[in-house]
């Protein structure tokens, strides 16, 4: 599969990276990232990015010298989104606004995975995050399941491309 999957990040797993490898200290693990975004398989909606500039630090930095990384929000994500929050209620915290990344995440993927465009990309479809399954609990990898997305954590998405440091 490696070679082969187009990765659709969420902020968790951004964040993650660089607090076990900071990008001050690990720019050759950093420059795999840069790697799979030249190559066109590393994606992120525009809101991941949002979301890391609620902190702004290392990893914010090099997300902004990448625009590469992060996708404008097309129709088909839109609405998308909306069928996702009515059947995924409890993926977004109220407290936090609507803007959050996590269903912009699954739709992005289900747009490259099932939407209008879908031939042009000849890439399997994988969700990066952190979160894990925690029973029927509304997260990424549950929403995921449900529409037949692979989700892994960012280790396995490097086991995955078969990264040697």
């Amino acid at each position: 599969m490696a070679g082969n999957t187009f990765y659709v990040i969420d902020t968790s797993s951004l964040i993650d990276y660089n607090y076990y490898y900071p990008i001050s200290n690990f720019e050759s693990v950093w420059k795999k990232l840069d790697g799979l975004i030249l190559e066109g398989r590393l994606g992120a909606p525009l809101q991941v990015l949002k979301e890391l500039e609620c902190k702004d630090d290392e990893v914010t930095s090099w997300a902004r010298k990448h625009p590469a990384l992060f996708f404008e929000i097309s129709q088909y994500q839109v609405e998308k989104v909306k069928e996702i929050l009515d059947k995924f209620k409890g993926l977004i915290r109220a407290a936090y606004g609507l803007e959050q990344a996590d269903p912009f995440v699954v739709a992005l993927a289900c747009e490259r995975m099932y939407g209008p465009q879908k031939d042009l990309f000849q890439h399997e479809v994988c969700v990066v995050t952190q979160e894990q399954m925690h029973g029927n609990r509304e997260r990424i990898p549950l929403v995921c399941r449900h529409y037949g997305i692979m989700c892994m954590p960012i280790v396995d998405m490097i086991k995955n491309e078969g990264w040697k440091f």
